[in-house]
């Protein structure tokens, strides 16, 4: 191998698959599953290494790895950690847990470059081995450059097995059949990457990308530069919302991941969805939707869906394009673009269990429904098929502040259009300089609140009684620990 690391883990395959712009050095974003994963796995490895009878063994565990956290958070690994004991008793086995992985090579540029999968732990019996991955999330299955790798490289002797404590359950990792094709594939994405390592491409995995402050498509807004000793946290456009009426509430999802309890978001009716779909098709990079026989090419796409639902969705579309025929030389340029910036400012962190003071930074994003420009002006189009809501200005104050900063424009157009049953009506909010430095001191003093949050203690945040309690994914939990 090259003297530099040419070494590369499948997570972060899959990361450079999504956007190059992915990979960084390692920052303190809040991520509460993976930083409780780390602490669980300790927990486990104490706990298989002790010799002492299993209360006491337990016991010393969950207290060295566990003590900083809050009472909720106790609970949910000390939930995990007796899933595992359950799942994997202690056993007369030899067990390993220190940097196991299955190794795929191949020469890139003259130079040898290695894709790596890895697992938590081995078992071993003397006969066989067990080779397990921990996952402690709702979807644990491998992906499928994980399961190719496996397929490649397994003896006969080995199992690989997945323990899904969300699911309470071990898990065989499926094999592939044709292991060396996914493999090459793979190495081409890393190929791609080698050549242009900065190549970004917004989307949904901005939501859980590490480098989101850093990348430039969240600029920052009152700082020059981001450095590794600033504590990170993300406030997407729905928690935002959430945070302007219950401050538990949007803490519980971004910087603490208290597990949700079954709960409806308002707008993921399937009416909505569809009329988002079905008019993004549309409109993105159509120069002619305008056109009447283009209007009607609306019922191509709409083609399998139930008759009255089918019927809705068109004049649902034929109003928005009326309403659309206001703005001159109007091009939808794309579809779900991410946009927003990145407030600095002074707030608190944890070391060993204290309280101490760090800067915290808080990146706002959200996924805008269309975007172009209306006269060379920057427009961000939202498509609502509910009523008009005090938080919509909010959302129009994000995206017009965040499209501004990335496009360096002085003036952005946000425009929402109300879909409803018996109307069609827009909502136009025009963004020049002086609005703009508006929603910039706005933002920095909404910032405030995330830099308060003490990392380990979920029961810090204050809570909003509201009606919105009742909507609350986290309604039950939260009664329980006011």
């Amino acid at each position: 191998m090259s003297d530099k690391d040419n070494t590369f883990s499948t997570g972060q395959i899959k990361k450079i698959s999504e956007c190059h712009s992915s990979l960084g050095k390692n920052n303190q974003l809040a991520a509460p599953k993976l930083q409780r994963w780390k602490d669980l796995n300790q927990a486990i490895i104490d706990w298989m290494n002790n010799d002492a009878i299993e209360e006491t063994s337990i016991a010393i565990a969950e207290k060295n790895n566990f003590q900083f956290y809050d009472e909720i958070q106790k609970k949910i690994l000390s939930n995990l950690f007796s899933k595992y004991r359950e799942l994997y008793p202690k056993k007369d086995t030899e067990f390993e847990f220190s940097y196991i992985t299955k190794d795929t090579t191949q020469v890139i540029n003259n130079e040898e470059y290695a894709i790596t999968s890895h697992f938590t732990y081995s078992y071993n019996d003397g006969v066989s081995t067990e080779f397990v991955k921990l996952k402690t999330a709702h979807d644990p299955d491998p992906s499928l450059i994980d399961r190719a790798i496996l397929t490649k490289f397994r003896k006969d002797n080995e199992e690989y097995i997945t323990a899904a404590l969300e699911k309470n359950e071990l898990q065989d990792i499926e094999l592939v059949d044709n292991p060396d094709a996914i493999i090459e594939q793979h190495f081409e994405i890393l190929k791609s990457y080698i050549t242009n390592r900065q190549k970004r491409n917004p989307g949904d995995h901005c939501s859980i990308c590490n480098m989101a402050s850093r990348c430039g498509q969240f600029p920052l807004i009152n700082s020059d530069k981001i450095t590794n000793r600033v504590r990170e946290v993300k406030i997407s456009k729905t928690n935002l919302v959430k945070l302007n009426n219950c401050e538990r509430r949007a803490a519980w999802n971004v910087q603490y991941g208290i597990p949700r309890e079954d709960f409806v978001e308002f707008e993921t009716e399937s009416t909505a969805t569809k009329f988002h779909t079905y008019t993004q098709q549309m409109l993105v990079n159509n120069q002619n939707f305008l056109d009447v026989k283009n209007i009607d090419l609306f019922n191509d796409l709409t083609t399998d869906e139930e008759a009255t639902l089918r019927e809705n969705l068109f004049k649902k579309y034929s109003e928005l394009i009326t309403k659309l025929k206001e703005y001159k030389n109007l091009k939808i340029t794309d579809s779900e673009y991410q946009l927003g910036f990145t407030c600095i400012v002074d707030g608190v962190s944890t070391k060993d269990g204290e309280v101490i003071e760090k800067k915290v930074a808080t990146i706002f994003m959200g996924k805008a429904d269309l975007v172009g420009r209306a006269d060379g002006v920057p427009i961000i189009v939202e498509l609502k098929t509910r009523p008009e809501i005090p938080e919509d200005l909010l959302e129009a104050q994000l995206y017009a502040l965040g499209a501004s900063l990335i496009l360096r424009t002085e003036e952005v157009i946000v425009l929402h259009v109300y879909s409803l049953n018996d109307q069609t009506f827009n909502k136009e909010r025009r963004f020049e300089l002086s609005e703009l430095d508006s929603v910039k001191k706005k933002f920095i003093e909404i910032s405030k609140k995330p830099a308060s949050w003490l990392p380990f203690d979920a029961l810090s945040t204050r809570y909003t009684i509201g009606d919105w309690c009742q909507y609350c994914e986290f309604k039950t939990t939260c009664s329980e620990y006011r």
